[in-house]
């Protein structure tokens, strides 16, 4: 654990232990330092294979103040983390659905599903030369997914609430690293390895750019 936190951390998170009582409450302690660690970790393998996609971030520990329904105030131990903003927006804000897929009639009308199309006009004209970056970006980003899983079993959790298409240049930006254990998804018959669910929108968004 002492590679990933600072030696003042690793001291805080012993002050913190040596005030409660049970051993629960110790190891819960424990847990959010190590998440704190692995967090760190996971950025720096995936800065270190795209550093022009990863957004820097800086991890730490703090309080999150949240109030309950009746009004108490809990304070929770948690990791946190400070990035710079971007102006930009989500991908999945360049959705548009406007062609549905053929099922059978009965998915059709309780579980539509429709072509994740991209819509290079939404938030300005997109160019022909920076679809082929941002194509160009979405195939590594793949790579580096093969790569975790096939070396490390690990799911680099990669979708559209945590890839942005910044303003006004339209380039790829990752901001958020979620990054888990093989073991802790169930494979399906469409998916038998988790990952490839994940590959298969992100070919979906580059086909539907039409760049041929």
């Amino acid at each position: 654990m002492d590679r990933y936190l600072k030696a003042e951390e690793i001291q805080l998170m012993d002050f913190l232990k040596s005030k409660v009582w049970t051993r629960s409450a110790k190891e819960n302690i424990h847990f959010k330092f190590s998440r704190l660690g692995l967090e760190r970790l996971h950025y720096w393998k995936l800065k270190s294979l795209i550093p022009d996609l990863v957004l820097p971030t800086r991890y730490f520990m703090g309080l999150r103040f949240r109030r309950t329904p009746v009004g108490i105030p809990i304070l929770t131990l948690t990791p946190c983390d400070n990035q710079n903003l971007l102006p930009g927006k989500h991908l999945k804000e360049f959705i548009r659905l406007n062609e549905k897929i053929r099922q059978n009639p009965l998915q059709d009308a309780f579980f539509p599903k429709w072509k994740l199309n991209f819509d290079t006009h939404k938030f300005g004209v997109i160019s022909r030369s920076k679809l082929k970056k941002i194509a160009l970006d979405f195939h590594r980003v793949i790579e580096v997914t093969n790569i975790w899983t096939d070396e490390e079993k690990l799911i680099f959790d990669i979708h559209s609430e945590n890839i942005i298409i910044t303003f006004p240049d339209f380039s790829l930006k990752i901001f958020d690293y979620h990054v888990f254990d093989e073991h802790l998804y169930e494979p399906s018959k469409e998916n038998p390895s988790p990952e490839i669910d994940h590959i298969n929108t992100i070919r979906e968004f580059v086909r539907s750019f039409e760049l041929g």
